[in-house]
């Protein structure tokens, strides 16, 4: 990601039938939380391998270290970020899988073919946008302060004709 984050498929959805799909956040000091946002049909799942990781789930922080984990229950406002200076690494589950997969390859795909380098570059708003109107069975914003701005920043993207991922 734009951010420096890396998300690795370690288990793709293809290989659990869409029952789940497994991946492990890299997350960078100073790498971007996602803008609260719900899941309607999943269940997601963390567990902190390395670092300090803070989630916040209807409006309550956690902070969680090796070996502590969290649970989002389907359509429940949430986030996360890493707000230390190190490196943290996290288990993550979304349980279906539904389309998440999809979204995170689009999102790369994206920010790639539009030559993004950096998380400073004016498109990242614009093409994150695109990307959650693209997966809304997947993960939709939860709160009309998110969702007017990046409905806006959307739209300005598919005026520019900002790529949409594969």
């Amino acid at each position: 990601m734009a951010d420096g984050s890396t998300y690795i498929v370690r288990r793709p959805a293809g290989e659990t039938d869409g029952e789940y799909v497994e991946m492990e956040f890299v997350l960078p000091a100073g790498s971007f939380a996602p803008p609260p946002h719900v899941h309607p049909g999943q269940v997601e799942e963390y567990e902190v391998i390395e670092g300090r990781f803070d989630v916040v789930v209807d409006g309550e922080w956690s902070s969680l270290g090796p070996g502590e984990s969290a649970s989002v229950p389907v359509g429940a406002l949430h986030t996360f970020k890493n707000r230390t200076e190190e490196t943290v690494r996290v288990k993550n589950w979304h349980r279906p899988a539904k389309s998440f997969e999809d979204f995170i390859e689009s999102a790369a795909g994206a920010l790639e073919a539009a030559g993004v380098k950096g998380p400073r570059d004016p498109r990242v708003p614009m093409i994150m946008s695109m990307q959650f109107q693209k997966f809304p069975d997947t993960l939709t914003l939860g709160r009309a302060r998110e969702r007017i701005p990046m409905g806006v920043m959307a739209a300005a993207g598919r005026l520019l004709r900002l790529p949409s991922g594969p």
